[in-house]
């Protein structure tokens, strides 16, 4: 590969979620009483088949391995794989035309990729370079590593401990309470620009209420915590 090298070649990933699986899932799905179990199954199978490496990028960054894994079903089984890499390509094509920033349409830089979705912007800080010194080169070099769950999960697992690390410097970032875990992953959707406080008020609101919001998707992961953590540890 040509310019920067960010992971060994890995072809054992899960199989990407397709176009054909969103037809299966909003169409034939739907027929048999809903595309739900269709789009759970693939969630499932992907936790499952990955187990050993979400458990193994969570010690090494000492997050919890259930907090990854609950990232990983909610992010897994979205938007199509294989629209990712073109997505990036299009938006960089688009300014490169331009030949100035173009105030539609997000940057390239702001692509999410990955099976566990992860902004390209944030996967570089991760690795300790600024995505404006990354060449086009070498942001598809880091696009097709990202593109590797085991590379992928690595990244991710850091990314969630420096999240849990700016709201609660100092704890153990292996042994989170419910708090910490809703706002760790409410942190992975939404990003840091909001207060701690935001999200804490959040989770304590009534259904409904405005500002509820913010916690949400954490809030999804407690949920499903219990089934995820079934997932890890299937024999």
């Amino acid at each position: 590969m040509s310019g920067r090298e960010f992971c060994a070649p890995d072809n054992s990933s899960y199989p990407k979620w397709n176009s054909w699986d969103i037809f299966k899932w909003r169409v034939l799905s739907e027929k048999m009483g809903g595309g739900r179990p269709y789009l759970q199954a693939y969630k499932d199978g992907w936790v499952v088949c990955n187990k050993f490496r979400i458990k193994d990028a969570a010690q090494q960054h000492r997050i919890p391995p259930v907090l990854l894994a609950c990232v990983a079903w909610a992010e897994v089984g979205g938007k199509p794989d294989g629209i990712k890499r073109p997505a990036f390509q299009g938006r960089t094509l688009q300014r490169t035309l331009a030949g100035r920033p173009v105030k539609f349409g997000k940057p390239p830089e702001e692509t999410s990729v990955g099976a566990v979705s992860i902004q390209l912007r944030v996967a570089s800080k991760e690795l300790g370079i600024p995505v404006e010194l990354l060449s086009y080169p070498d942001r598809m070099n880091l696009i097709t590593c990202l593109e590797t769950d085991a590379f992928n999960l690595i990244v991710v697992a850091q990314h969630l401990k420096n999240l849990i690390v700016y709201d609660y410097p100092g704890i153990d970032t292996s042994n989170l309470t419910d708090e910490q875990f809703i706002v760790a992953g409410s942190r992975y959707n939404r990003g840091i620009e909001r207060a701690l406080g935001d999200f804490v008020n959040s989770i304590k609101l009534p259904p409904d209420s405005q500002g509820r919001q913010f916690s949400e998707y954490g809030r999804r992961m407690l949920e499903h915590r219990g089934h995820v953590l079934t997932l890890l540890n299937k024999i």
